[in-house]
């Protein structure tokens, strides 16, 4: 079982979107996650606006991202990046 959270991002300031992603980075493993994917320069086939960043990251199931998300480490980092970016995710996978 695998699941895959792919997430569209448009950071107002990059330097605290570094910020975030390496602290986000750091996070991440504890939960079996697994970087995938970073890319500045993804397209969009149908929505309304184009992300600055696109992300994917494996996990070994849904629930693994759901611990990660809803988790006490990762929710002033999630708190943080509201104030500078909009973001959304989808979670797929095989469970």
């Amino acid at each position: 079982m695998t699941a895959y959270m792919v997430i569209s991002v448009t950071p107002e300031d990059d330097e605290k979107m570094r910020e975030y992603e390496a602290r986000t980075l750091e996070l991440v493993p504890r939960f079996g996650g697994k970087p995938l994917v970073r890319d500045t320069d993804c397209f969009v086939i149908e929505a309304d606006q184009r992300p600055g960043i696109g992300v994917i990251i494996e996990f070994p199931n849904k629930q693994a991202v759901k611990d990660f998300y809803d988790s006490e480490e990762y929710r002033p980092l999630k708190e943080f990046r509201h104030t500078f970016a909009t973001a959304s995710a989808l979670v797929v996978g095989t469970d």
